[in-house]
């Protein structure tokens, strides 16, 4: 059996090609097909070992960096924040790689998996200590004091009016000059709304252009939740499946090997297979999730132009990588016009999927219907992220924002001439209100133009990664309750397993005690 890897940092030769090219689905961390107790031949171990986990030699834990200080070659690692606010820089291109045999043992992926394993349930439990924490506060005091907190933290804040305070503070001042010019001319101004109103009709008309302006792009905002909806959505389903198809047959310890039919497998064959199976399921969820942070990034970034990104909001969307799949993603970017990291991480998903398939980790019995039902999922997810990346990088001309800004000053300019006479050192008031209703419509209409962004009007990708992560640890922990339907008669009935809560104080449960009477043969029958 053999792994493939790729890496090399500057070669001085090209090294010879292998006789077989890789498969296509053994880019993933070093474990596919890595044979059951069989090490890697002595003259390739040392040194192949420097160049796969990035050290000058020897060995590291799975959570640290080699000797080096660069991280791991033959398992991800998690982008620092400097890390992943460069990716939105590309580099243009990718740098030598090189093909070599794995040095990992079966031990190394047994290790990497135990390790993987521990932080699938300290995620679960973190989740799990998240829901049942409201129960401590579910006291009446305790849902008035949040109801009136969340009513404090909604309302008492200036939001738009906060961007657009330097423009009520410059009107404010202009109107109280205005008052003051007046009463030194008697409140006897030519423009007075006491001599005009012509002033009204073209207010109206850059009313009703404005509101047109913003439900355009109010339209855009909703296109936006709509895909992002549509892309969690595709990858839920996808995750779904494919925890819930792989198969759940399990071999007693206490059984003899000739007992076991799994495949003909012998008890090594066995415990490979399982630990592949546990291994793909945590490739599944980092891959799902680089192939999110990818998407969802690209669609970030659309609103950065000129502006550079902050460590800290480039850290809200965590992922996890390969040292080649990171160089791989810094390729290219979507802010150059192109889709290829997008399109890239969504092969390696369906790839990863595809290889489990052949490989018999599901209970399709190889007719590859789990990587059929995940390639449609992501044509899917990458038609919905196209429609989120054409609202993310087109906008109106900015010829006509212009105009509309310029037509929006000089009615803000001319107003307070019309009030002065009638309102006089109240005219700073309805000055407000109009600098408000335009000002605040125009940076309304500007922030939801484009929904992608770092705002905190803007739509929170990070928070729907996390959402998404949770929903495939959930799925990857509690796949087996995906058998656990239906009623007890009738799962006895159709020759299944019978099923009891064995936890006392559970709704609908005495324990186990009720068994002894329930399935205790009666007299006559």
């Amino acid at each position: 059996l053999k792994s493939w890897l790729v890496r090399a940092e500057t070669p001085l030769v090209h090294p010879p090609l292998p006789a077989q090219m890789p498969p296509s689905r053994g880019g993933y961390e070093s474990f596919k097909g890595v044979g059951v107790g069989v090490p890697v031949h002595e003259s390739s171990s040392s040194r192949m070992s420097s160049v796969l986990r990035g050290s000058s030699g020897g060995s590291s834990s799975p959570n640290h960096a080699g000797d080096s200080g660069g991280p791991e070659q033959s398992w991800s690692y998690h982008l620092s924040s400097h890390e992943l606010k460069e990716l939105h820089n590309p580099r243009g291109h990718m740098p030598h790689i090189t093909f070599a045999q794995a040095s990992s043992t079966y031990a190394d992926a047994t290790r990497r998996v135990e390790l993987l394993d521990v932080h699938l349930q300290e995620r679960v439990q973190g989740i799990c200590d998240r829901l049942c924490s409201g129960d401590a506060a579910s006291s009446a005091i305790a849902r008035c004091a949040s109801a009136v907190s969340y009513a404090v933290r909604r309302h008492l804040k200036l939001g738009i009016i906060g961007e657009i305070l330097p423009h009520i503070s410059f009107y404010v001042l202009y109107s109280l000059g205005v008052t003051y010019y007046a009463e030194q001319h008697a409140w006897e101004v030519m423009w007075t709304a006491t001599k005009q109103d012509a002033i009204y009709y073209p207010a109206v008309v850059l009313a009703f252009l404005l509101c047109f302006r913003a439900s355009g792009c109010m339209e855009r905002y909703n296109d936006g939740l709509r895909t992002v909806f549509e892309m969690e959505k595709s990858l839920r389903e996808a995750a779904f499946e494919v925890m819930t198809r792989l198969s759940v047959e399990t071999v007693n310890a206490n059984q003899d090997d000739s007992v076991v039919t799994m495949q003909s497998l012998d008890r090594n064959g066995h415990e490979l297979f399982e630990l592949k199976k546990r291994y793909f399921k945590h490739e599944f969820r980092r891959t799902a999730r680089l192939l999110f942070a990818c998407a969802a990034r690209d669609l970030n970034d659309s609103a950065l132009e000129d502006t550079e990104l902050g460590e800290d909001e480039a850290a809200a969307l965590q992922c996890a990588m390969t040292k080649v799949e990171h160089a791989a993603v810094l390729v290219t970017h979507s802010a150059c016009g192109h889709a290829f990291r997008v399109y890239l991480a969504s092969s390696w998903l369906l790839k990863l999927v595809k290889g489990a398939d052949e490989d018999g980790l599901f209970d399709d019995e190889g007719a590859m219907e789990v990587h059929r039902v995940v390639e449609s999922r992501l044509l899917n997810f990458k038609h919905s992220w196209l429609e989120a990346r054409q609202v993310a990088y087109s906008s109106m001309p900015p010829t006509v924002t212009h105009i509309l800004w310029l037509l929006t000053t000089v009615m803000s300019l001319f107003m307070p001439w019309e009030w002065v006479s009638i309102c006089r050192w109240s005219t700073w008031f309805p000055s407000v209100l109009l600098t408000v209703s335009f000002y605040g419509i125009l940076q309304i209409a500007n922030s939801m133009e484009n929904p992608f962004g770092f705002d905190p009007d803007d739509i929170q990708l990070a928070e729907v990664a996390e959402h998404l992560d949770e929903e495939v640890c959930l799925s990857m922990h509690y796949a087996m309750l995906d058998e656990f339907g239906g009623e007890n008669l009738y799962r006895s009935l159709m020759g299944s397993t019978m099923l009891f809560l064995d936890e006392a104080g559970l709704p609908g449960s005495e324990g186990l005690a009720f068994l002894a009477n329930t399935l205790s043969p009666r007299p006559g029958l």
